[in-house]
């Protein structure tokens, strides 16, 4: 044997992984079930608790059906929950008023919770695509083009006061060019956001990527006297095609085009990404999403290393139903494939995630 084989071996990786122990001392990263936000969709009603098709193993539940399962969520050492609130198809429309009822699926539950005294984080969704009729995410407006165009029309239509956010006329299709109204879709998140805090919301999450809703959520809820409530900002949402099972568990698609005039170019580059929760922060975010999650992992690592609050992750439905799908055909165990992927969001600056395999997860960190 060649003795100068090893002479510079001095250095030897696999010191730190010979056994459990030592690699657990040198891990980078931990799991556990407090860094876990749980999703859960809720509608009016009693003794609800609908399967998703799309989503095995997740549900659709009435408020009272969803404490119990809060219940069972704290029982596991999970300490975070969000609504996301159904809205019946009668009660929808152009500008999503439903979102405004005190009573709606989203307030309702969380009093329950309250009365029930569920030890957890109340966390609720700021949109408008499940409350309004078309399905985007805020009340409709036109480019000046389109308006010329529904003026021109406008001789044929007989236009009502509901037309504000239809400029295009009541019962006519949308222009190509129709779009959200930014400025009038943050006045009501900033309603929705008093709304929520009131029926015990500890955070509220606006997701709908309108410019400057953070700032106009901070001053409402300031004004309403909630100081200490605080804001998840979702700072960088792309336009993806990893959302569609959500749409189906929300009831929420979008009845014509699609969002891209609001969420984010999936080509564009980080930079963008970063400035935008940089902004966000500034206007009183104190913490900061980036969604989807694992396609998303190397925006996640820049974002979380230039904001001076924590980053949140959100592995979104298609993420969660790929994995669902694998496994039921026994491509990949499951439970490896999805820790392994947690740790990843960790590794990558995450510190919370919010994910569907939450109460899956921490049944596997306990056993």
């Amino acid at each position: 044997m060649n003795n100068n084989t090893h002479s510079h071996s001095h250095i030897r990786m696999r010191r730190l992984r010979r056994n459990e122990l030592i690699r657990d001392l040198a891990a980078e990263t931990s799991l556990s079930p407090a860094d876990l936000i749980v999703p859960l969709f809720v509608r009016l009603g009693e003794d609800i608790r609908r399967p998703i098709m799309s989503m095995p193993g997740q549900f659709q539940f009435s408020p009272d059906m969803a404490v119990e399962e809060l219940r069972e969520m704290a029982s596991r050492g999970l300490r975070a929950f969000i609504l996301f609130g159904i809205t019946e198809p009668g009660d929808k429309d152009e500008t999503g008023q439903a979102a405004h009822d005190p009573n709606n699926a989203v307030c309702t539950t969380l009093r329950r919770v309250r009365d029930a005294g569920v030890n957890m984080l109340g966390i609720t969704d700021l949109c408008y695509c499940e409350y309004t009729s078309h399905g985007h995410c805020g009340p409709l407006t036109a480019s000046r083009e389109s308006k010329r165009s529904g003026r021109r029309r406008s001789k044929a239509v007989r236009r009502s006061s509901a037309a504000k956010y239809a400029p295009w006329g009541i019962g006519d299709a949308p222009p190509p060019s129709t779009t959200v109204d930014n400025d009038a879709t943050i006045e009501q998140l900033a309603h929705q956001a008093v709304l929520h805090a009131q029926a015990g919301a500890d955070m509220v999450a606006p997701s709908g990527m309108m410019d400057h809703a953070t700032g106009a959520i901070r001053t409402a809820l300031d004004s309403a006297g909630f100081l200490d409530r605080s804001i998840l900002s979702y700072s960088v949402k792309y336009a993806s095609s990893y959302y569609g099972p959500f749409r189906e568990a929300a009831e929420s698609p979008p009845q014509f085009g699609d969002r891209r005039s609001y969420q984010m170019d999936f080509r564009r580059s980080s930079k963008e990404a970063i400035r935008e929760a940089l902004l966000d922060v500034q206007e009183g975010a104190d913490m900061v999403m980036v969604k989807p999650a694992m396609p998303y992992l190397d925006i996640l690592a820049a974002v979380s290393a230039a904001v001076p609050v924590p980053t949140a992750v959100y592995q979104v439905s298609g993420e969660y139903s790929m994995f669902k799908a694998a496994a039921a055909a026994g491509w990949i165990d499951e439970k490896s494939i999805v820790l392994e992927t947690m740790h990843s969001f960790k590794r990558a600056g995450a510190a919370c995630i919010l994910t569907y395999y939450a109460a899956e997860i921490a049944e596997w960190l306990q056993a």
